[in-house]
């Protein structure tokens, strides 16, 4: 049977920076914000290739909060937006020119992920909205929720690296 991947686009992702794990991010609810908003956000004018334009609310200290996990992972997104995630986001969380991969995933991502990840630790962090089906309790990797209110910025990053890399030494 062809990989879930496989079967929601004809795109394969690229493998990233190998000896690292890995981090899947969501977009909606993640990095941007698309209704109410418990932190201060600034509202960006987002494009991928003119394609089409929206406008969303980026949290602040959502730039910092990526570049921290791209130090200590390799980033995946997981989402709906596929390519036009780094395209979109690139400059607003200055994000590298090479674009991350991306797994064409809108809801139930974790069998993809999985898949993906391999033996690699792992470490997902989405939007609660994205689970049709319960999870289960050992999902072989760290699933972190955020509060679509609050983003990525809502979280404790010393908190995830640490469940993810062990406690520091």
């Amino acid at each position: 049977m062809p990989s879930p991947v496989a079967l929601l686009a004809k795109y394969t992702p690229a493998a990233v920076t190998s000896g690292t794990p890995l981090a899947v991010l969501g977009v909606d609810g993640v990095v941007v914000l698309d209704g109410e908003t418990r932190v201060p956000a600034r509202l960006e004018h987002l494009s991928a290739r003119g394609k089409w334009v929206r406008d969303l609310r980026v949290p602040d200290g959502t730039r910092e909060a990526v570049a921290h996990l791209a130090r200590r992972y390799g980033i995946v997104w997981a989402s709906e937006w596929g390519p036009n995630a780094h395209l979109a986001l690139a400059e607003v969380l200055g994000l590298p020119a090479d674009p991350w991969p991306y797994l064409p995933l809108q809801f139930n991502k974790l069998a993809a992920i999985r898949q993906y990840a391999g033996d690699r630790p792992w470490v997902w962090i989405d939007d609660p909205v994205v689970d049709l089906d319960p999870l289960p309790d050992d999902p072989g990797g760290v699933v972190v929720r955020v509060d679509p209110a609050k983003g990525l910025v809502g979280l404790d990053l010393s908190a995830i690296d640490e469940a993810v890399f062990g406690p520091a030494p």
